[in-house]
């Protein structure tokens, strides 16, 4: 199980500069396609690559920033709840930058992290304690390979536009019990 939860926690730290360099890219590409227009004009490219051109350029790859930390989730295990204030989503391989990926859901807080993903090896919801790999306080997975070991189903997680949805029962990473504990989870993407 351990090497689920590094792998876990390698994708989500390929995602999260995937992410946040998408953003930076896109502002990037705004202000070039400023400069690439402005530079056939001849002598009127300095005219054209005006401040405020450039600050309205700003502008709008701004606007979606403050979306990009937004959204939540609530994850139920058992009798413990966890609640994330802000989570990154991402969909299809394009933005996930992996093969047969179609959706990924990322959450930090309090030393403790979500993760969603449907991909090619199918559903999977977990949560972990990456502060302390030592003596982590949580993990819990539900879906894929765990699907097969509580007797779970596999395909777990239900997109409906930006709402995201699960229940399924849990493996308790942090015991050598293979009872399956029920859970939901409920998010809603940015």
């Amino acid at each position: 199980m351990s090497r689920i939860r590094a792998l876990i926690l390698i994708l989500t730290l390929a995602l999260v500069p995937a992410a946040c360099g998408d953003d930076d890219a896109s502002s990037d590409t705004d202000g070039d396609a400023t400069t690439t227009t402005a530079a056939p004009s001849g002598g009127e490219a300095s005219e054209t690559t005006e401040a405020p051109e450039t600050t309205e350029a700003s502008e709008p790859a701004e606007a979606p920033a403050p979306s990009g930390g937004a959204g939540s989730a609530t994850l139920t295990v058992g009798d413990q709840t966890w609640e994330f204030d802000s989570v990154l989503c991402a969909f299809g391989e394009e933005e996930i930058g992996q093969e047969g990926a179609e959706f990924v859901l990322s959450a930090l807080q309090d030393g403790l992290q979500l993760y969603v993903s449907i991909d090619s090896f199918g559903h999977s919801v977990s949560i972990a304690d990456i502060e302390d790999f030592e003596n982590p306080s949580v993990g819990f997975t539900a879906g894929g390979f765990t699907a097969q070991v509580v007797g779970g189903e596999a395909d777990i997680v239900e997109l409906s536009g930006n709402q995201v949805s699960a229940d399924a029962l849990f493996l308790n990473e942090l015991t050598e019990d293979f009872t399956g504990i029920p859970g939901s989870l409920n998010a809603t993407c940015p």
